[in-house]
């Protein structure tokens, strides 16, 4: 959805596309919400485990650790990349950190388009197997 957007941002002939016209998301926005709060859990895990296996290792080669300022800003940034999340979950308008041609975007889209269509296929599967499988008894 936010690779959609951006590429509606660079060039708005885009959403005249059919591919690109059709919102793919069936999620709701609690689940969204629930999600990237349990990202940003993670990812503040994250670097605090990376900054304590760093401390350590400047320890063991006899160097001082590093502040815990590093650490808060680690935290910050994490911090305000999800609050741009959230500014740009309802506007349908969304940015990159960096940027890239349009080529790789839709070249993007297209990937994670077949990893969606695969994982819902592999969940009809899965169903179709537990069908098959209570019927059988």
């Amino acid at each position: 959805m936010k690779l959609r957007h951006v590429l509606f941002k660079i060039d708005s002939a885009f959403q005249k596309k059919k591919k690109y016209a059709a919102d793919e998301s069936d999620l709701d926005d609690d689940f969204i919400e629930s999600h990237e709060e349990e990202l940003k859990a993670k990812e503040i895990e994250k670097a605090t485990k990376k900054f304590t296996k760093e401390n350590e290792k400047l320890a063991e080669e006899g160097q001082s650790s590093q502040n815990d300022s590093v650490l808060r800003e680690k935290i910050a940034d994490i911090e305000d990349d999800f609050k741009r999340l959230v500014k740009e979950r309802g506007t349908g308008k969304a940015a990159l950190k960096r940027d890239r041609p349009t080529e790789k975007i839709e070249a993007s889209i297209d990937k994670l388009s077949d990893r969606i269509n695969a994982f819902k296929l592999q969940i009809d599967d899965r169903d179709a197997g537990k069908e098959v499988a209570l019927n059988t008894r």
